[in-house]
């Protein structure tokens, strides 16, 4: 294999190691698999609601969410994410639940 090849693989790999680092360390993490992603409690979710202005987002069928959700909480299934991901307020934290 040429040498520019290796190099430029090699380059690309400390980037990438950088890049994480740096999402990470600013709280912007890249998750790679459910198990990644933060967990909260109920008890944390309601307090983060009352007090820091967290949005609650149930993830299931609008017929589930119509016959029970949590108070407050808004409706945006998980099936149709594509058309309400870019809605989302960036500065916002949102709290998901039945995903």
């Amino acid at each position: 294999m040429p040498v520019y090849l290796v190099g430029a693989f090699v380059v690309l790999v400390v980037n990438f190691m950088i890049y994480r680092g740096i999402r990470k360390e600013t709280g912007n993490p890249i998750l790679l698999s459910a198990s990644d992603v933060p967990r909260i409690s109920a008890a944390d979710a309601i307090v983060a609601v009352r007090e820091q202005g967290a949005i609650l987002v149930d993830t299931r069928t609008t017929s589930q969410y119509e016959a029970s959700h949590a108070w407050g909480s808004i409706s945006m299934p998980f099936i149709e994410i594509e058309s309400w991901l870019e809605t989302l307020d960036k500065e916002a934290w949102h709290i998901t639940y039945c995903t």
